[in-house]
């Protein structure tokens, strides 16, 4: 019977996935309004986001309080390769995913050979000094104003639109893969009892800096799409703020799943847009309603469908 429930639950998320995603398809074939379709634009790049997040953070339960990092070194080299060289954005695209793996080896390399909250309080740091160096080194950065004037991706907003969709389906695809591997078990074995995993001849350490490189290369691809799709990066980038939007998705979503981020960053991009017309309440509807997610699904709307399949399911075996 359990595996039945299991089986149904996959069923439902991979229909409920393929909605979704239909959805967004053909978009631009039901409307061509450039604001519903940048706003669809946005919530892709934030699933990005989410679930790069997720595959390190939501499987080892390390927090990342500040993987709005890799989002602004992204958009920082975005700007410099395309203004400075004018390089092709699939290029560019790539020298981020390079970049910022490399950096996330290094922060890795730095903080996740110790336990504790020491990697959550450094990823604070890097952010911190990062958000900072882009002030003191104006001439370079554009000091508060940023830089502007980066090259859109393709030649057509749709052309960016597809680009964007193509990039985050196949970016949730790797994902997925990725933490049904062995990979994604052996975190989850860490999470539970760490002392057992490294007791087995499993290089902890080393499994740990590897998921994080891939989450923060991950997300830098996502921060040079929003460099082009907005056409500009700044040193709110770098912010807590965002890190922590990043992180509410998750949590709304369900950590520690991907479908879960892919589906609370689409409902919170959304949501987000829906309340502008409320102008003066919108930030305090949205907080309320985040809130209250999270206080009665603590484990994300996804644990929510499960459970709720669960009871259907057991309903019509005994009936």
């Amino acid at each position: 019977m359990k595996r039945i429930s299991l089986d149904i639950e996959k069923k439902f998320t991979l229909i409920t996935f393929v909605i979704i995603f239909s959805f967004f398809l053909f978009l631009p074939l039901i409307t061509d309004n450039f604001y519903y379709l940048s706003v669809a634009t946005t919530a892709f790049i934030y699933i990005i986001f989410a679930t790069s997040w997720d595959v390190f953070a939501g499987y080892a339960h390390l927090m990342n309080f500040g993987h709005a990092l890799f989002v602004g070194i992204a958009g920082y080299i975005t700007a410099y390769l395309d203004m400075a060289y004018h390089l092709p954005p699939v290029f560019v695209v790539l020298m981020c995913f390079l970049s910022c793996g490399l950096l996330g080896i290094f922060i890795g390399f730095v903080t996740l050979r110790h336990r504790g909250p020491y990697f959550a309080m450094m990823t604070i740091a890097f952010g911190a000094v990062a958000h900072e160096s882009t002030i003191m080194f104006s001439d370079y950065t554009g000091g508060e104003e940023g830089i502007s004037g980066i090259s859109s991706l393709t030649s057509s907003w749709t052309g960016d639109y597809y680009a964007i969709l193509l990039t985050m389906l196949v970016v949730f695809l790797v994902l997925l893969l990725y933490t049904r591997s062995r990979y994604g078990l052996l975190l989850k074995a860490i999470h539970q009892n760490e002392d057992a995993v490294a007791a087995s001849g499993i290089n902890v350490s080393l499994t740990k800096i590897y998921s994080y490189s891939l989450s923060g290369a991950i997300c830098g691809v996502g921060g040079s799409l929003f460099a082009y799709s907005f056409m500009h990066v700044g040193p709110t980038s770098f912010e807590q703020v965002l890190s922590t939007t990043i992180i509410i998705m998750a949590m709304v979503g369900g950590m520690g799943t991907i479908i879960g981020p892919f589906f609370g960053a689409t409902l919170l991009t959304l949501l987000n847009e829906a309340l502008r017309e409320l102008s003066d309440y919108r930030l305090l509807i949205y907080t309320i309603l985040v809130v209250f997610i999270i206080y009665f699904a603590p484990k994300g709307l996804i644990n929510i469908f499960s459970r709720v399949l669960k009871k259907v399911n057991l309903f019509r075996e005994y009936h």
